[in-house]
């Protein structure tokens, strides 16, 4: 008992982050992916962040950082493909310094990047999410250089890069509503041990508790108040096609059409109808025409749905949980028919002349993304499955690095939860942030079984 707690006052040991090495893994890694879709595909979302660039925020349905990162790459001349690059090398940029930290050897550091990089290639829901510039991946970029400036902050007892790693947590939570739980263990194990040790200055634990509250505090006040005039931002109303979609889920499980007469226009519909209707996968697929079924309208319900969700859900919480359930399958890769929007594949259209540079080598790309994403051993579910598999091994062998192995695998969990009640759709994109975690808790996981007790690398 008496070795275990120095080894947990201690810490785990770290070796150097390797800055250089990483950056230039890093632009080797991003080079190849950014050629594949350059200037990166864009959905609508993404376009109306990169509207919004140049006509101001003007909705908070989505968090404006993201518009606010197009502004800065538009003002240094890069446009639309400035965030593309940064996010995709920052993704790496994070992946390789902690590689390079945890791994008991330089071989084993390459080898840990190296499957990295390769899993993108392997699990083609990772490939299809970075092509595009969702704020999904630039959430998960901020996520991994968070994580490696906290490492490095351990390493060297610096705070600045204390303050540093801080800074980018509040920035993948200004980018999705639903970012901190990605963070959810992390933040606590942050504070109370600021540099991985139980040893830290009371300095340490203060500057992290301060600058964690500042930077989540902005981001917070960054989806009320827009910049540069600090007008107040209107209340996000596309919430309301969560619960439209929670409500067709609900008819179907109870057996009763529970949905706003504005769905229909005050047509007749059955629950047989509804059924046919309904698709856990997306409320545009459920809204779809279909034959037997009457027009459905979703805009003209915004006000009828919230009232209508509100008296409904408290009464049937077992055909709420029955269709959140279905969401969250489709999301990790569950049923037969595999993943659900694994990439976006195109640039729409758009009034900035933005279009795929290489229509050709992109097609190629989509379509090895689509035609292999849905294999059994290649989906999403298989990463959180290994991930916890190896990073509890790794945590029970290695004791002085369980804190942060926990806090990890905590954190990709975690994520899914606030997912699970107010995902408006079954995407593959919306857990890319907690998938890389995992992706990169398996290789670290792994590179510490291999380390030999009290290992350190120069």
């Amino acid at each position: 008992m008496k070795r275990l707690w120095e080894r947990l006052r201690d810490g785990p040991p770290l070796a150097a982050p390797g800055w250089l090495q990483a950056g230039v893994y890093a632009a080797v890694a991003a080079a190849p992916i950014c050629l594949l879709s350059w200037p990166g595909f864009m959905s609508f979302d993404s376009l109306l962040a990169y509207e919004q660039a140049f006509t101001g925020v003007q909705t908070a349905g989505w968090p404006p950082m993201h518009t606010y990162l197009f502004w800065i790459s538009k003002s240094l001349g890069a446009g639309a493909w400035g965030v593309f690059v940064a996010q995709t090398v920052l993704l790496f940029l994070g992946a390789g310094v902690v590689l390079n930290m945890l791994a008991p050897g330089r071989r084993l550091a390459l080898l840990g990047q190296a499957g990295f990089a390769l899993g993108f290639v392997y699990f083609p829901v990772l490939l299809g999410a970075a092509m595009v510039q969702w704020r999904d991946v630039t959430t998960a970029s901020f996520g991994l250089l968070a994580l490696a400036l906290w490492l490095a902050a351990a390493r060297a007892r610096s705070i600045p890069l204390l303050v540093g790693a801080a800074a980018a947590i509040g920035c993948a939570a200004a980018l999705r509503y639903n970012a901190l739980a990605l963070f959810a263990l992390v933040i606590p194990l942050m504070v109370a041990a600021p540099f991985l040790t139980l040893r830290a200055p009371l300095a340490a634990r203060l500057a992290a508790a301060a600058s964690l509250v500042l930077f989540i505090g902005l981001a917070g006040a960054s989806t009320v108040w827009r910049l540069p005039d600090l007008q107040r931002l209107p209340k996000p109303s596309n919430f309301a096609t969560a619960q439209l979609h929670d409500l067709f889920g609900v008819s179907v499980c109870t057996g009763r059409d529970l949905l706003p007469a504005a769905v229909t226009q005050g047509a007749p519909i059955t629950v047989e109808q509804i059924r046919r209707a309904y698709d856990p996968r997306h409320l545009n697929i459920t809204m779809a025409p279909k034959p037997g079924v009457p027009r459905l309208y979703e805009q003209d319900t915004y006000r009828a749905t919230p009232r209508r969700w509100r008296e409904t859900i408290p009464d049937e919480p077992g055909c709420y949980l029955w269709h959140r359930t279905q969401i969250a399958l489709v999301q990790l890769g569950l049923p037969p028919a595999g993943v659900f929007y694994p990439t976006h594949g195109t640039i729409d259209p758009n009034r900035f002349g933005l279009e795929v540079a290489r229509p050709g080598l992109a097609a190629a790309a989509v379509a090895y993304v689509e035609r292999n994403a849905g294999e059994a051993w290649r989906r999403p579910f298989l990463l959180y499955l290994a991930a916890a598999v190896i990073g509890l091994a790794a945590a029970f062998r290695r004791p002085e690095a369980a804190p942060l192995l926990l806090a990890l695998l905590g954190g990709a969990f975690a994520y899914l939860a606030p997912l699970y009640v107010a995902a408006p759709a079954g995407d593959a994109r919306y857990i890319f942030p907690s998938n890389v975690l995992c992706l990169l808790l398996i290789l670290a996981g792994a590179g510490l079984l291999l380390r030999r007790p009290g290992e350190v690398r120069p």
